[in-house]
């Protein structure tokens, strides 16, 4: 690329909305900083928006993975054209590995997020004698738990168990990582069904790795086993979209997704909100064969989980509601801390944004020529129905304690997909603007909670 034409595809990019959207989280932020100091109250933590950071250990070590992340980032994006798929997936996984070993070490980056603070599934996985038991009396003993175990379905804690039963904490993160990095290649499969031509798709395989978000946490939190399952759900979706109709596959891709996901996180009522907004597009265009796959998704969901109790004693509803009251003991945030409420649904919303990278905020809310991101109906579909699923759930108070960076990993390849046509100059800069951010936030903070 000449100078000149380099030039012309910085100037046309949205700067304006980048740096707006930079002064808007600064303004909110120092704002915030200010209120709290001042002694007041709003739920956030100080760093607004991000609810968990720790100061990088800053080793030298962490200073070459960083810069290697850095460069494998560039070398990947200029010539992913000369990759075949198969070594893309190796190099999506090498650029994750690299930007948590950022953090100085394989201990720092894949150990100590399970037992470092002592308040993970791992610290109470670690106590199960009998794994039956302790699912027949989980909700009995619920209040005794550490708050990610209490706040979450028992089977997270009991998977960290299975895994430490047969071997150690190193086999556990290895498990919990690869299980993650398998959202590559399904992510893949789901931009083919979706129309994609194939440099894009590699373009966005790339950028999917390095998005803060996903680059942060898809190493070893149990949000990336989510993020597996719930690829598995809207591959479902966009295979009947690919074929026009709903096959077998597209139906076993769908429940599968939706079963796994509930099973290890109550975040996975967020797929049957998505389920209800996207029958309910069609119902109004008088569509009727989506409102029968979900009731026959919740009719099988409903089966699965009395069998559950039947066999192994567990009731997830009863757990649910303990959960949800656990979170929220004195009720719904909005009549009783209306402030609070406002901020932390304020905060949630920021720190999606925020680990999307300030590059992808600006194409996203730009309207300059070559960023157009709702140009195709199917994706606007998908993307709005994920919308308007999250906003149902962060409207009951859902996230009281922030982190939807990591808890609404989910979210991102419904924000990916809408880059479908976007002018590929502008996607380029998007993509160097992302690496930058993520290259910076991985070396400067720890942000695993």
């Amino acid at each position: 690329m000449s100078e000149k034409l380099q030039w012309a595809t910085l100037k046309n990019f949205p700067w304006i909305v980048f740096f707006v959207a930079i002064f808007i989280w600064v303004a909110i932020a120092g704002a915030n900083f200010y209120y709290q100091l001042q002694g007041g109250f709003t739920g956030t933590g100080l760093l607004f928006p991000i609810s968990v950071i720790y100061p990088n250990q800053f080793l030298w070590s962490g200073f070459v993975f960083a810069f290697l992340f850095f460069f494998a980032g560039i070398f990947a994006f200029r010539y992913s054209e000369k990759l075949n798929v198969y070594l893309l997936f190796l190099v999506a996984i090498a650029l994750v590995v690299l930007g948590n070993l950022s953090q100085g070490n394989f201990d720092i980056a894949f150990l100590q997020p399970f037992y470092l603070k002592g308040r993970q599934y791992y610290a109470d996985a670690i106590q199960i004698t009998d794994g039956a038991i302790w699912l027949r009396d989980f909700t009995k003993n619920l209040e005794h738990f550490q708050l990610h175990t209490r706040t979450h379905p028992p089977f997270v804690t009991l998977l960290h168990f299975w895994i430490l039963n047969i071997s150690n904490i190193e086999t556990l993160a290895i498990v919990f990582f690869a299980i993650g990095c398998l959202s590559f290649p399904i992510f893949y499969k789901i931009l083919v069904y979706l129309g994609f031509e194939a440099q894009r798709r590699k373009w966005l395989l790339i950028l999917f790795a390095v998005i803060p978000s996903v680059n942060i946490y898809l190493l070893v939190s149990i949000d990336s086993l989510v993020l597996t399952s719930t690829f598995i759900f809207l591959l479902g979706f966009a295979r009947i979209f690919n074929q026009n109709k709903i096959d077998v596959w597209s139906f076993v891709f769908i429940f599968s997704g939706l079963l796994l996901t509930n099973l290890i996180t109550f975040s996975g009522l967020f797929l049957f909100a998505f389920l209800g907004c996207f029958s309910f597009y069609f119902l109004l265009k008088g569509k009727w064969n989506f409102i029968w796959l979900s009731l026959m998704m919740t009719i099988l969901f409903v089966l699965a989980f009395l069998m559950i109790r039947v066999t192994t004693g567990y009731s997830h509803l009863e757990t649910f509601l303990q959960a949800s009251h656990s979170e929220n003991p004195d009720g719904f945030r909005l009549f009783h801390q209306p402030f609070v409420y406002l901020m932390t649904r304020l905060e949630d919303i920021g720190e999606i944004f925020l680990f999307l990278s300030f590059g992808f905020l600006a194409i996203l809310f730009s309207k300059r020529a070559g960023t157009e991101v709702f140009g195709n109906p199917k994706i606007n579909i998908l993307f709005f129905s994920a919308i308007a699923a999250l906003s149902a759930m962060l409207l009951t108070g859902a996230y009281g304690t922030g982190e939807t960076a990591r808890a609404c990993l989910f979210l991102v390849p419904y924000f990916l997909i809408l880059l479908k046509d976007v002018d590929p100059n502008q996607f380029k800069v998007l993509f160097y603007l992302c690496l930058i951010q993520t290259f910076g936030m991985q070396m400067i903070g720890n942000f695993y909670w």
